[in-house]
């Protein structure tokens, strides 16, 4: 597999990804040409290699929870009844650092990086996502939650 492939398949996962994140919690229906443009079929009715690699990268991620949907549109279109799993919802909303910079939770970096066009920073968000996916279910250590303060509130008795 070249390089080429992994980078379209992390390119069409993010686009996926970013479209439930910001559709969360609605199930919606996502398609193929909304992810990588228009579906070319062939003459003899199959999608061209781009649009079934988008297609089946949406598929990788509903098989590793990342994803769920209800049906899958005919000809593999799309997804019917598509929504973020809560291991994705937490996986996009969990912090991540880039070398000397504030921690950032990983849509914010994800979607800057779709904005400015920035792929190969897509493709490490993403590889750090999909790792840390891999240790969804390894012992983390645990770090105590900081407390907001209480903020004491007068109530007024009526008579």
């Amino acid at each position: 597999m070249s390089r080429k492939n992994i980078e379209d398949f992390y390119y069409n996962a993010a686009e996926t990804l970013c479209l439930l994140y910001a559709m969360f919690p609605i199930r919606s229906i996502v398609l193929v040409e909304d992810i990588c443009g228009p579906i070319k079929w062939d003459l003899t009715g199959l999608p061209d290699r781009k649009s079934q690699a988008c297609f089946e990268a949406m598929i990788w991620l509903s098989e590793h929870e990342l994803l769920s949907y209800r049906s899958i549109e005919d000809r593999n279109v799309g997804l019917e009844g598509a929504v973020l799993t809560q291991k994705a919802f937490v996986l996009l909303t969990s912090p991540m650092t880039w070398e000397g910079a504030e921690p950032v939770c990983r849509i914010d970096a994800l979607n800057e990086a779709r904005r400015t066009l920035a792929y190969a920073n897509v493709y490490t968000i993403m590889s750090d996502l999909f790792r840390a996916n891999c240790l969804w279910n390894s012992p983390a250590t645990q770090f105590p939650l900081i407390q907001s303060e209480t903020i004491a509130m007068e109530v007024e008795e009526s008579d």
